[in-house]
């Protein structure tokens, strides 16, 4: 039986509901299905297709988001040119080399601040910079900076791994660095120019520059000089960030930090010494060490007593890299697999269509970034992850969205 208190509440109820505003359910966007549920394909096929439609902004960002999901043949070649025919080479001939990170790490045995360029659509630089965190541990580098790094001051190893803690950090190559770094004690600073640090949009290029150099300068000086004066401290950046002296834009990140703090930094350069995906777009000054030197392994060059580098770099850098052309190992790219700290592990591909991604994630982390991932090719029924010692989950990702964890491994 139906009592009035029922009856009365009944009513209430019902005129509240008729009452209540329904909020506009929208789909979500490429962006927001990569914020919110971490998935590349939508946001990478998204980008390819507005670059293919001639889009400039897609075209600028492909190549970095290329390499998030391994697609070197974009991330590298997307805007590669032949040199020009006739391009004279740098002479060499008594040129001499040394193993890169060894040299790193003599060079750096009295510093307390070591820079290492990158360029942003090679995350072959990133694994470079992963065995140049490893060996300056030894040496009491402590901490970790890297451009566009936001939240770090507290992560620690174990917590999981978000792309929000700086835009390059969704590259798996990059998360998996921050996570070794932090196994191994390091404690990370954010050094980034923040909203209030930069100029109005319609100021002058050059000033802009400059006014996110000096930002980014007083910023690290802040958050780790300031309170830990003796910090020894290893920066990863882009391109000219890592120069000492002006050129093109002024004055950079490592010298204004010199400038400001009397610190000399070692600089190093690589960003620019990446092979081509063809010998014949190499730069000639990579051009010039291959050939010279077919290098196996990372190489610094040193010509009349100097170090030997790009012309844009001459004189603005303590050291430069130049790195080997790989072959794939397993499909893999060489310079992932000759790193000493990953292992090779084949596993099965469960049945897929379309456009997949084979994902290994941490187990004790969660769906957050991949440890490796790799782009499948149709009907394929096998992959090779390159992991670090660990427990992992298996899964894939289609365009249909985040398939059910497909097993688990240990390393």
């Amino acid at each position: 039986m139906l009592t009035r208190r029922f009856v009365g509440l009944s009513l209430a109820a019902a005129a509240a509901m008729a009452g209540r505003t329904t909020s506009a359910q929208t789909p979500m966007t490429v962006a927001e299905q990569y914020q919110a549920e971490g998935r590349y394909l939508p946001f990478y096929l998204n980008l390819r297709a507005r670059a293919d439609a001639g889009e400039e902004e897609a075209r600028y960002v492909l190549p970095w988001f290329a390499a998030f999901v391994g697609d070197e043949a974009t991330a590298i070649g997307f805007d590669e040119r032949p040199r020009p025919a006739g391009t004279p080479l740098p002479d060499l001939a008594g040129a001499e080399v040394s193993d890169a990170l060894e040299t790193i790490v003599q060079a750096a045995a009295d510093k307390q601040i070591v820079v290492l360029n990158e360029a942003h659509n090679v995350s072959g630089h990133r694994s470079f910079a992963a065995r140049v965190m490893r060996a300056l541990r030894p040496l009491g580098f402590d901490t970790f900076a890297a451009e566009t790094f936001g939240g770090m001051g507290g992560y620690r190893a174990g917590i999981p791994f978000h792309s929000r803690f700086g835009y390059y950090t969704a590259d798996p190559v990059f998360a998996e660095m921050v996570r070794e770094a932090a196994s191994l004690g390091y404690a990370f600073a954010d050094y980034e120019q923040t909203a209030d640090q930069r100029l109005p949009a319609d100021a002058d290029m050059d000033a802009q520059t400059t006014a996110r150099e000096v930002a980014q300068s007083a910023n690290l000086i802040h958050n780790v000089l300031k309170p830990r004066p003796a910090a020894r401290i290893f920066v990863l950046c882009g391109y000219s960030h890592a120069t000492e002296m002006a050129g093109v834009g002024g004055l950079w990140f490592a010298g204004q930090l010199k400038a400001a703090t009397g610190i000399d930094p070692l600089t190093i350069e690589q960003s620019s010494n990446w092979p081509a995906t063809r010998p014949e777009a190499d730069t000639p000054e990579t051009a010039a060490v291959l050939e010279r030197f077919a290098p196996t392994r990372p190489l610094s060059v040193w010509r009349d007593g100097r170090a030997f580098g790009n012309r844009f770099f001459d004189g603005k850098v303590d050291l430069s890299v130049f790195h080997p052309r790989l072959p794939k190992v397993a499909g893999r790219p060489g310079w992932l697999a000759a790193d000493p700290a990953r292992k090779a592990v084949e596993v099965s591909v469960p049945a897929f269509e379309g456009p997949a991604l084979m994902q290994a994630l941490h187990m004790d982390e969660g769906a957050v970034v991949p440890a490796d991932h790799l782009l499948l090719e149709k009907g394929q029924e096998k992959a090779t992850l390159l992991l670090r010692p660990g427990s992992y989950f298996l899964r894939l990702e289609t365009v249909r969205g985040i398939e059910p964890a497909c097993g688990t491994m240990t390393v």
